[in-house]
């Protein structure tokens, strides 16, 4: 039998030195980097498609305000202004 070994890696300073470090609100696994001490989930779930962000963005720029897009689509402010700081 052959075996295999995943080494994973720090998403904020990409070194190995890892260790598992509870669970989030979700129950997803949370790892902490010994070496810059982030604690991150290694693997994050993409909640929203790029055809999803464009559609909001889209109507952002027909003056809708972010009240609105937030009760017609569904998704918070906050999430709505991060998307918008990073197109700009």
């Amino acid at each position: 039998m052959i075996r295999t070994n995943k080494v994973h890696h720090c998403r904020v300073c990409d070194s190995t030195r890892i260790v598992k470090n509870g669970h989030n609100r979700s129950g997803n696994q949370q790892y902490q980097c010994r070496t810059c001490g982030a604690s991150k989930v290694l693997l994050p779930k993409q909640r929203y498609s790029e055809e999803r962000k464009a559609e909001v963005l889209r109507a952002y720029q027909e003056r809708s305000s972010l009240r609105g897009l937030s009760r017609t689509f569904g998704i918070t402010r906050k999430t709505i202004t991060q998307w918008l700081k990073k197109n700009s």
